[in-house]
Formats: structure tokens, sequence, C-alpha cells
């Protein structure tokens, strides 16, 4: 039900490599005279060689996307577009604040504009590449970025890039050449090798290929063992290949390097909890607090039912189906059979009720309920629960088969009462 994998977040390139050249050197041929500044001049004012021209609020706009002061940045690069309405650096900036804001509906036909304009601007195809693989357009980001990556080949960002909108597209041949190709420009550089190793790695284990994605995500880890994303990669690769132990001893890797990561927290309980260490894995899930999802506490529950804690286990299971009745309605079935466990077979029934109350279909309450019956040997209120419960394929063979042995047991005790 619950896999910790690593989720995808389209990166964010630097400035257009334009618009900092704008930055650092401006523009003399159209700089007008610059007013007399006083002590208490903003580095905004010193930055833009002209309030006026198109030019000047481009560099001021570079200045302050670099500083990230993103409502600045727009207010310049919108005056320049005011100036000059085609200005491709402006509208590549426009569209690369809008993509730092996560608005990339917005950012697209900004960095579609740029990209019509001129054909050479690198870092706007790269923008756009992104906006589109955020908002789930992979065609159109794979596009982008092979136009990016043509007009600068031996760029390991933008190869990378495109490697991952066609990881996302499952186009994984293609997307795995690209990084073995792209490890030819990178061979005196640790670092970088390391980037495009976690890449392969990440492509092999969305392949269902787990002992080469394992394999070259240790690689990387070798490369730069101090990078806590490629041990947070490696976690979700071995988690997703069912390597529990290698997932654990990766986790904890990333809180060596980061002690105070919430979500490698989570997945080291997590993996405990498939370990069936369920001790460490409850000592793990406690310690998060406040921070507790409803799916974290769903498997905290199990932790707890799995060490005959079933009242702490039902009292859980009770927060997430009331936090989440549409997706969790199934934790009905984990509460009953927590009682049932336990050999508390009254509670599970009284559960298995409830859960059916609101989801009437439900095979698994059914038939915790009949087993429940069957254990306090109320053999004969157990025959229709278990027919009830081969409506559903799931459960159709072991309802048939405790069915009979139901009826078996009736009729054996019949033939008692007859002989007595």
């Amino acid at each position: 039900m619950h896999q910790r994998g690593t989720r995808h977040s389209a990166r964010i390139p630097a400035v257009t490599a334009t618009l900092l050249l704008l930055t650092a050197a401006g523009c003399s041929g159209s700089r007008q005279a610059a007013p007399v500044a006083g002590a208490g001049a903003n580095a905004a004012s010193a930055v833009a060689p002209s309030a006026s021209s198109a030019r000047g609020h481009v560099a001021t706009g570079a200045d302050l996307l670099h500083r990230g002061l993103l409502d600045d940045a727009e207010r310049e690069f919108r005056l320049a577009l005011e100036n000059e309405p085609n200005n491709q650096d402006a509208l590549a900036g426009l569209g690369q604040v809008q993509v730092r804001r996560g608005q990339y509906s917005d950012a697209v036909p900004l960095l579609e504009r740029a990209t019509r304009v001129s054909s050479q601007m690198v870092s706007a195809f790269q923008t756009l590449g992104d906006a589109h693989l955020a908002l789930g357009e992979l065609d159109k980001a794979a596009t982008a970025y092979r136009q990016a990556v043509a007009l600068a080949p031996e760029d390991v960002g933008l190869r990378l890039s495109l490697a991952r909108s066609l990881m996302e597209a499952a186009e994984y041949g293609e997307a795995t050449s690209i990084c073995r190709q792209t490890l030819r420009f990178v061979k005196n550089a640790p670092d970088r090798q390391a980037q495009v190793y976690r890449q392969l790695g990440e492509i092999y284990s969305r392949e269902g290929k787990a002992a080469e994605a394992v394999s070259a995500l240790y690689k990387a880890a070798e490369l730069d063992p101090r990078d806590a994303e490629i041990a947070r990669s490696l976690s979700a690769a071995a988690s997703r290949g069912g390597l529990y132990a290698e997932a654990a001893t990766a986790c904890q890797r990333v809180l060596q390097l980061s002690p105070l990561d919430v979500g490698a927290k989570k997945q080291l309980a997590w993996v405990n909890f498939k370990l069936e260490r369920y001790p460490v894995s409850i000592k793990h899930y406690e310690s998060l607090g406040e921070s507790l999802g409803t799916v974290d506490r769903y498997y905290l529950a199990q932790a707890y039912a799995k060490t005959n804690k079933t009242d702490r286990a039902v009292d859980l299971f009770r927060v997430v189906v009331r936090t989440d009745p549409h997706n969790y309605k199934g934790v009905y079935c984990n509460m009953a059979y927590a009682y049932y466990d336990a050999t508390r077979y009254q509670r599970a029934i009284e559960a298995a009720k409830e859960g059916l109350a609101g989801d009437s279909a439900n095979a698994c309450l059914k038939f915790c309920w009949a087993q429940a019956l069957d254990k306090m040997g109320r053999h004969e209120e157990a025959i229709p629960v278990f027919e009830a419960a081969m409506a559903d394929p799931a459960y159709a063979e072991s309802a048939q088969r405790e069915l009979e042995r139901q009826r078996r047991i009736v009729r054996l005790l019949k033939t008692k009462e007859k002989t007595n």
C-alpha cells in the first residue's frame, strides 16, 4: 500500500547566461548618465545601468532573481517588456520567476515566446523543459531539453534533465544511453560523475532492475560520499526492489549527513517495519511526533498490532480512518484482525460490524467476522457470514473451504446430540 520512493521535483536552473552577462557588464551603448547616489542607495539601483531602458531593467531583474527576490525581479522584467515587448531576456527571466514560484502553467507561454524569438537561448529551453516536466507534459519536456542539449551538448545538467524526462516517460533505454554518453564528459570530475551515476541508478530502479540500480547508486556514493541525496536515492531504489536491509543502511547514512531529515526518519521507520523489526519501527515513528502523516500512523498502528499492543493499535487506526475515511475504509479490517489476533473475538466482531455499516461489500470484514464466530464455537452463525464473503473472488476459495468445514462441524454436533 505504501512505498517510499523519491519524489520527482523539477530542477530549477540558473538564470540565463545572457542575463548574467548583462548583469556583470551592463550595456554601455544605451547607458544614460547615472544620478548621484547617496550612501543609502540600494543594490538594485547600483546594478541597473538605466532605469528606463529595457536592458537596464533586465540586468536589474537578473540580479534580483539570482538573489531570490522574485517579486522585485518580476517587476523589473515586466518594466523591460513595457519598453521592448519581445525582449527575449525579459521573457526568459519572467518565465524563470514563475518556475521558481511553482507557477508552471504561467511560465510555459512566456518561455515559449522567448524561445520563438530566439533559438539560441539555452537557459530558456531548459526552464521550459522544467515547466513542462512539472506539469506532466513529458513529450514537450523532452523536446525542450533536446533543443537545449543541441545548443550545449556538453552541459551535464541539461543532459541529466533530458534523461530524467525520458525516465518519467518510461523511455528507459534512451535515458540510460544518454547517461552513459554523459560519463564521457565528466571523467575527471568525481562529483559530476556521482550525479550521472545517481541518475542512472534512478532509471534502473524505475525500470525494475534493482540490482543494477543499487550498483550504480553505490558507485555514486563512493564518488561523492557526502551527498545526502545520493544516499536518499539509494534508499528509495533499495526499498522499491525489496532490499530493505540496504534501504535501512542508506536511510541511516542520510540521517548521519542530515540529522533533522524528517523524510529519512519516516523511510527508516517504514523499512524497519518491512523487516519485521516492529519495536525499532515504533521507536522511529514515535520520534516523529507531530510530523506523523496519515500513512505513517497506519504503519505505526500495524506495528503496535504486531507487538500485541492492540488498544494502542486500534486507537491509531481510528485516527487514520477519521483523517481520511475515503482512502482508508479498509482500516476497519485491520482493526478487526488486531482484536482477532489478540483472541478478543467479540471485539473483532464489533469492529467488523462497524466497518460494514459504511462498506457493506467488504469481504475482508465478513471473513474476519465469520472466523471470530468460528473461534467462539458459533458455527451455525458463521455459515451465512462465510457465504456472504464468497461474493468477493479474492475470498471465494478460502470462504468456500471454511464454509464446508463449518457445515461438517454442525452436522457432527447434531449427530452427537441425537446419539446422546
